[in-house]
């Protein structure tokens, strides 16, 4: 009886080097597995927050040059915009940011430039140039600028404006689209475009026949 319980401990299995390999090689897989959900799950964030991202700073930028356009009604019946204003580049004269204008307040004379080389907007205020947005690139229609009044024909002026149209513009609509900076997001569809306009008159717009609507009425 003592020989067969010897017989019986010595008879203990092991796992044998193919199992082993095999359980390694399964692991190996389970691990690849989870590490490429969690790449693609970062890279997911990673898009969704630099989209975030570059629309929130649009529309930030959208919002400063729309209120200092509507600011820009600082002379009576007089038309902010300035000749030789295009699709790229608007030349205007404005109150203070968020403020009142009134006859003494201090006028600022700006110039929003969008260049496609550089894929940027930039902003001059009285001689100081500074960058709004980087990664820009013109709205659908491959214009950043148009400048309208709905009560002469043709309602859309063309670039860039002559004197006659500038003194008669009553609106001005920005479009432009914004691309993400990060690397991960850097591909087709990830640009975000927005559009905006700015009215350029003290009250609303006739729309009597044979009379024009004049800015800053």
């Amino acid at each position: 009886m003592l020989i067969g319980r010897l017989r019986d401990v010595e008879a203990e299995d092991g796992s044998s080097m193919v199992e082993v390999m095999v359980g390694l090689a399964m692991g190996m897989v389970v691990l690849a597995g989870l590490s490429m959900l969690l790449i693609v799950t970062l890279k997911g964030n990673a898009r969704v927050s630099a989209r975030a991202e570059a629309s929130d700073n649009a529309r930030v930028m959208m919002t400063r040059i729309t209120e200092e356009l509507h600011s820009a009604c600082v002379e009576p019946a007089t038309s902010p915009v300035y000749p030789g204003s295009t699709e790229n580049t608007l030349i205007f004269k404005h109150g203070p940011y968020g403020g009142n204008t009134s006859p003494n307040a201090p006028v600022t004379k700006t110039e929003l430039a969008y260049s496609p080389t550089e894929r940027k907007l930039w902003q001059t205020d009285n001689g100081v140039k500074r960058l709004l947005l980087s990664n820009v690139s013109a709205g659908t229609n491959e214009r950043v600028f148009e400048y309208f009044n709905p009560t002469v024909q043709p309602g859309r002026f063309a670039t860039p404006l002559i004197e006659q149209n500038s003194a008669r513009t009553i609106l001005v609509q920005i479009a432009f689209k914004v691309s993400p900076k990060s690397e991960p997001v850097a591909d087709a569809g990830a640009a975000t475009e927005i559009s905006n306009s700015a009215t350029l008159r003290l009250t609303p717009p006739t729309y009597e026949e044979g009379k024009v609507a004049k800015p800053c009425e």
